[in-house]
């Protein structure tokens, strides 16, 4: 039974977004299987700071990271990323100076 447990109960898994300087927002849904399970929102409307970290509630498993990041004239622009939980240590993607969809 614990062992049942351990295999499905959420865990926090630490996200980091390294981001151009000309981003303003990012907007994160992590998808399991096609469905949102949880959703980020940041705001940047200084600039300031390439880096984004937060800290997100999952269970195990394979997820998609579907990332929009805009700019300052409102346009966005999607990238996807792949994610698995749990992951040791610190999930990294790099967006900086991403192709304008990425996979």
């Amino acid at each position: 039974m614990g062992n049942h447990l351990a295999g499905i109960w959420p865990r926090d898994v630490e996200v980091a977004y390294t981001v151009d300087a000309e981003v303003t927002g990012i907007a994160v849904d992590y998808l399991q299987k096609g469905d949102a399970v949880t959703s980020v929102r940041f705001t940047r409307p200084d600039g300031n700071g390439t880096l984004l970290r937060h800290t997100v509630r999952l269970q195990p498993g394979e997820y998609v990271a579907r990332i929009i990041l805009y700019s300052s004239d409102g346009s966005g622009v999607e990238h996807e990323r792949r994610l698995r939980v749990p992951a040791a240590g610190l999930s990294r993607f790099d967006l900086k100076e991403a192709p304008k969809r990425s996979q």
